[in-house]
């Protein structure tokens, strides 16, 4: 993520595009994980459940709104993130079937789908729409960097995931061969055709290859994690403070949006290029810094502190029932 932010590149890097299909397949994993697991919420814990992930997504649509008003080069994920909670919340207890086709559908209509809604943007278009207007951000949702329709896909397939017990050997199994094979399949045809797919494009060919690493490398991990138990536990001690960062995902991101604005601010006064320090080292320092304070807060603290206000906001809601006597 930060290298995709930071490191200068007159080429596609691996981390392009592949890294943020992950990050959504992995919040896919992580919304079936909170509404549990492959044994979803009794119907009575439901509403509960939904209140909480669209309150969870309402505050990262917030974060991400502030974050952009930076003016980073960084295309801020968190509030199409958010709105993407909302869309997938009526959803999160949907049989697996239909999250299945729903993914499918995402895939192959949802490119056609932004290409027609990103005619609103234009002026003349069937829907003018001006520069200060309060459709510009939804729309930005829906046709932007990271459109929903399309991406919305990554999230189905982690929540599918989540919902055939990842920790079950042989859905890791059918992770691994179904994502080499959708990833073999994206990348492939396209590359053997002359057109090798580009990152962000939202394209069938993407979304099924970089989609399908995402499922590779979730369903690996989660193999090696149950078959491998040495090596995962030696590797987890050695992993500890990467896993700690990891475990403050949200923090990081806001925080290291917040050090590059900080930076550029710096540099810009200093009068210097303000993307003359964007390299390799601002990426080794800011890496390491995130870590260093991500095992210097959790000395001290369980979660990271955008971790605990999404914590005290989303499951202390009280007066949230289900069943005929709510």
């Amino acid at each position: 993520m930060m290298a995709a932010h930071i490191l200068p590149t007159e080429e596609e890097a691996i981390y392009d595009g592949r890294s943020a299909a992950l990050f959504a397949v992995l919040a896919g994993v992580s919304l079936g994980l909170m509404t549990g697991g492959a044994t979803p919420d009794a119907a009575s814990a439901r509403p509960r459940a939904r209140v909480s992930i669209v309150i969870r997504g309402l505050m990262l649509i917030a974060i991400g709104l502030l974050l952009g008003r930076l003016l980073v080069p960084v295309a801020v994920i968190l509030d199409t993130y958010g709105f993407l909670f909302l869309i997938i919340t009526p959803l999160l207890f949907a049989p697996r079937w239909v999250l299945a086709t729903l993914a499918a559908a995402a895939a192959v209509c949802g490119p056609a789908l932004v290409a027609i809604l990103a005619r609103a943007t234009v002026d003349g278009g069937p829907l003018p729409v001006a520069a200060d207007s309060a459709l510009v951000v939804p729309l930005a949702w829906l046709t932007g960097y990271y459109p929903a329709p399309v991406w919305i896909a990554y999230l189905l397939v982690g929540l599918l995931l989540a919902r055939s017990d990842i920790r079950r050997v042989r859905s890791q199994v059918v992770a691994i061969a179904a994502g080499a094979t959708s990833a073999a399949l994206g990348y492939g045809i396209p590359l053997a055709l002359g057109s090798p797919v580009e990152a962000h494009e939202d394209s069938l060919a993407e979304v099924l290859g970089a989609g399908g690493l995402a499922m590779l490398i979730v369903g690996l991990l989660a193999w090696l994690s149950n078959n491998a138990p040495g090596l995962a536990q030696r590797g987890l001690r050695f992993a500890w403070p990467l896993a700690t960062a990891g475990a403050m995902a949200l923090t990081i991101y806001a925080g290291h949006i917040f050090v590059i604005a900080l930076a550029r601010q710096i540099v810009s006064v200093d009068g210097f290029d303000t993307g003359a320090w964007m390299n390799g080292w601002f990426l080794a320092w800011l890496a390491a810094g995130s870590v260093v304070f991500a095992v210097l807060w959790r000395i001290r603290f369980t979660q990271g502190p955008l971790e605990y206000a999404l914590t005290v906001m989303t499951l202390r809601q009280k007066g949230v029932r289900g069943g005929r006597n709510a």
